[in-house]
């Protein structure tokens, strides 16, 4: 992930922080490494916190089935400072009878808005259904992502947690954060 955030602070030209620790989880100390990187878009601002927590079952077994795995914990915060007021949202994974009784759909993932032009945009975004490719792909991925504006700052959050890396979904969340900023100002 160290390589990720590196380019991301090289393309972006962000502020980059690394902190190494160890974290007790009742047995052994752990590494614990936590990444942050914050930089500015247009008038928005990104800050993207990510926390690794190395396991001791490191190799999921078949016991465990990976459930005392390595934790990677990841926060993303898209802050856009803009005059008009945008409509909350939020986007989810389809539920499971969603997907059994609609075998095609348009898209893998749900969108409450009541606003259909900020729906379409949603909708037509590659990186946001790049995002919900993961999804389908590994089941441990589910990200929770919403929008609210609260005195006058439109404010996206996007949280995951995983066993594996996956530098794909950050880069992806990354550049939706970058393509709302832009919607934005429009």
């Amino acid at each position: 992930m160290e390589n990720t955030f590196t380019k991301l602070k090289e393309n972006e030209n962000a502020e980059f922080l690394k902190s190494e620790k160890k974290w007790w989880n009742g047995h052994a100390y752990l590494p614990l490494k936590n990444y942050h990187l914050n930089y500015k878009h247009l008038n928005g601002k990104i800050i993207v916190h990510y926390e690794f927590r190395q396991s001791e079952f490191s190799k999921p077994s078949m016991i465990d089935g990976g459930a005392f795995g390595d934790r990677h914990n990841c926060q993303v915060k898209c802050k856009i400072e803009i005059d008009k007021s945008f409509l909350n949202f939020s986007i989810s994974e389809r539920g499971i009878l969603a997907k059994l009784f609609n075998r095609k759909p348009d898209l893998n993932y749900a969108i409450k808005c009541n606003n259909e032009n900020l729906k379409n945009f949603l909708k037509k975004n590659q990186n946001l259904k790049d995002i919900f490719i993961i999804v389908e792909n590994s089941p441990e991925f589910s990200p929770l992502i919403e929008a609210k504006m609260k005195n006058g700052i439109y404010e996206l959050n996007i949280m995951y947690n995983t066993q594996q890396k996956n530098e794909n979904a950050l880069n992806s969340i990354n550049e939706f954060c970058k393509n709302l900023i832009d919607y934005c100002n429009r």
